[in-house]
């Protein structure tokens, strides 16, 4: 008879064990990961929204101080484009009656400084920072041909060339415009151009909220600055910025 007998151990019990806690450990991280990137594919999904004209778009959510490169550029463009394409003819003919003798009533323009600017140029003013608003208006101004009130003079901004916007900062972005500013003056259908290369600087805004009973002037502001973004400086193309 041995003092001690040798028992053979089983770990079938302790493996199966084991095998289950890790398991159920990978189910549970699979479960937090699938969570996370349904989290993050619903925060991305386009949102359908429909304007206050009816028309539907597709929206998604960013950060509140990110823009896209196109909408950067596409709102550079149409700023520069209503401040600098001078044209004193209104746009809607509804201002005068195609049955009677009268004359479409042009634009009598807006007081800057010393000088004018067409409405929509003040208009567009809007997308300003209010700091450099007033400055540049004025200086939009001089460039004017008094011409242009009497309908007899005309300009257009033909843009060559849009850099990628590029970030400098939080919310901020600067852009490089090479352009002309094409004067019509009477009957010279082929224009007299003035070089515009310049460097604009954009930062990102809160769209601001119109009160329920608002001013005309309230109303433009509004319209103008639904893009969330505003320019806060001007500078000729190749200054160190």
């Amino acid at each position: 008879m041995r003092l001690l007998e040798r028992k053979e151990l089983n770990f079938t019990p302790i493996f199966l064990i084991g095998n289950t806690v890790l398991v159920i450990l990978l189910l549970f991280i699979e479960l937090l990961n699938f969570s996370r990137v349904g989290r993050i594919a619903e925060s991305k999904a386009p949102t359908l929204v429909e304007l206050g004209n009816g028309e539907s778009i597709r929206v998604s959510s960013i950060n509140n101080y990110e823009r896209s490169p196109q909408a950067i550029t596409y709102f550079v463009g149409q700023t520069m484009t209503g401040l600098l394409s001078w044209n004193a003819v209104p746009v809607s003919l509804n201002e005068y009656s195609p049955n009677t003798s009268d004359k479409i009533k042009l634009d009598s323009g807006v007081q800057a400084g010393d000088q004018k600017i067409t409405t929509t140029a003040w208009s567009t003013g809007f997308a300003l920072s209010e700091d450099f608003r007033a400055p540049f208006l004025k200086e939009i101004a001089k460039l004017t041909p008094p011409d242009v009130f009497n309908g007899t003079t005309q300009s257009i901004l033909k843009v060559n060339l849009f850099s990628e916007p590029k970030k400098i900062g939080q919310g901020k972005w600067s852009i490089d415009m090479v352009a002309e500013v094409i004067v019509f003056q009477g009957n010279n259908m082929v224009g007299s151009p003035i070089a515009f290369n310049k460097t604009i600087f954009v930062r990102a805004i809160d769209t601001p909220i119109l009160p329920h009973i608002s001013s005309q002037h309230q109303q433009t502001a509004s319209r103008v600055r639904q893009a969330g973004m505003e320019i806060y400086k001007i500078q000729d193309l190749g200054l160190s910025k």
